[in-house]
């Protein structure tokens, strides 16, 4: 621990203690002005940014990726209108189970109390399923956007990064923590503001998009690595952030990947893409992340 937190007086401990926002937290133009550069304002940036990244991904998936999932034989789906009026007992259960098909038992207690039979039952919720729940189409686009994205961005830090001391020696990611801040260069600056928008494009979305069983963990995993992000931003620690970032969306890519083979039917091809998924799974975040990222902190 020592070569990370080199020699210090006491007084250098006892100013920490007594003002940790003078060494440690920063915000906006205050940090970047010390250091000859300026850049605007972080939390106007994200949201511009959020805002920007709906409008791409809304063109994205209408001109590019929805043409790209029939030119792969992945036809949209029509949607058919319910044959019934809305059932409040069966939207009620429909609501419990996030739109899944419920057990016999609960369904024929709800039919009763909506006056249906057990068939008109299971029609209506067959019917309420194709309105709500993505179709094949869907999931193929959304994954292609999500493999261009991260695509993009890992690309993106691997140009940023190369030419990076702590790239290579990570110990410098923790040199003179928690006392001394770096300058910023300005690709990190926007590495950061393109990923902090993303995820915050991603948490609004799922409020307006089609309804999913796993909304309540993406919803957590959204507002963790938004606040995770944000922290290393805020704490000065961007060095290690954006490995950090580089490693998970290295991974990401494969993922995504192997998700629109499975869309696509194309099972060699996905049963391929999910084995680069796992080296690369294991590769990036069992391996380099622990032993270069945090056991040099230890």
């Amino acid at each position: 621990m020592k070569r990370f937190f080199g020699r210090r007086s006491v007084s250098d401990y006892i100013d920490f203690i007594r003002n940790p926002s003078s060494t440690l937290f920063w915000l906006g133009r205050t940090y970047h002005t010390k250091y000859g550069n300026e850049w605007p304002g972080q939390d106007v940036v994200v949201v511009c940014m959020a805002i920007f990244l709906v409008f791409v991904r809304s063109f994205f998936e209408r001109f590019i990726g929805s043409p790209l999932a029939t030119a792969v034989g992945i036809k949209q789906s029509k949607r058919h209108s319910s044959m019934y009026s809305s059932l409040p007992a069966l939207e009620t259960l429909l609501k419990k189970t996030r739109y899944t098909l419920p057990c016999i038992e609960k369904l024929k207690a709800s039919a009763t109390e909506a006056g249906v039979t057990i068939r008109e039952a299971e029609i209506y919720v067959r019917q309420r399923q194709q309105q709500v729940l993505s179709t094949r189409h869907t999931k193929f686009v959304e994954s292609c956007w999500r493999f261009v994205f991260y695509g993009t961005m890992f690309s993106y830090a691997i140009s940023s990064l190369w030419h990076e001391d702590y790239l290579w020696d990570t110990t410098q990611c923790w040199t003179g923590y928690p006392f001394e801040k770096w300058a910023m260069k300005e690709a990190i600056y926007w590495y950061y503001m393109i990923e902090l928008g993303y995820y915050v494009s991603c948490l609004v979305s799922q409020f307006y998009e089609v309804k999913r069983k796993d909304f309540t963990q993406m919803f957590i995993h959204h507002v963790a690595t938004v606040i995770l992000i944000l922290t290393s931003f805020v704490t000065s620690r961007t060095r290690i952030g954006a490995l950090v970032m580089l490693l998970h969306d290295f991974s990401d890519i494969s993922l995504e990947a192997c998700k629109m083979a499975k869309y696509a039917k194309l099972g060699e091809a996905a049963n391929a893409l999910f084995a680069v998924f796992g080296v690369s799974f294991f590769v990036s975040r069992i391996v380099i992340f622990p032993y270069s990222a945090l056991i040099p902190l230890l």
